[in-house]
């Protein structure tokens, strides 16, 4: 618990500083909303007319997933370089790893993630 103390002590005063923050910020942010504000479309250019369809969310969702995998498959880099010196450890951790990773993947692609329609 000695060593670990100044690693707790500093996540404390990151949050208790993300908080401040954020509540100085709503005590003294100004308050004074507009239609163009809380209007969806803020660029300048006024709508001609209105949409005609909604945009696929589907894009959305293969972005967020990519991203998501990429950094993990990322993560793999170090344990593979530190595989060595890990030695059993390591391999156990990396083959935990992986079977997180894998019942997300396959949680993904039960619900249609996957699928273009």
């Amino acid at each position: 618990m000695g060593t670990a103390l100044p690693i707790f002590i500093y996540v404390a005063l990151a949050v208790l500083f993300g908080l401040l923050v954020m509540a100085v910020t709503a005590i003294l942010g100004p308050k004074k909303p507009s239609p163009e504000k809380l209007a969806p479309y803020e660029c300048g250019i006024q709508e001609i007319t209105a949409p005609k369809r909604r945009f696929p969310v589907k894009y959305l969702l293969t972005g967020m997933l990519f991203i998501a995998f990429d950094i993990e498959i990322v993560s793999f880099y170090p344990l593979a370089i530190l595989l060595n010196k890990l030695q059993l450890f390591g391999l156990i951790e990396l083959l935990v790893f992986l079977a997180v990773l894998m019942v997300g993947y396959v949680y993904v692609w039960r619900k249609g993630a996957f699928t273009w329609e």
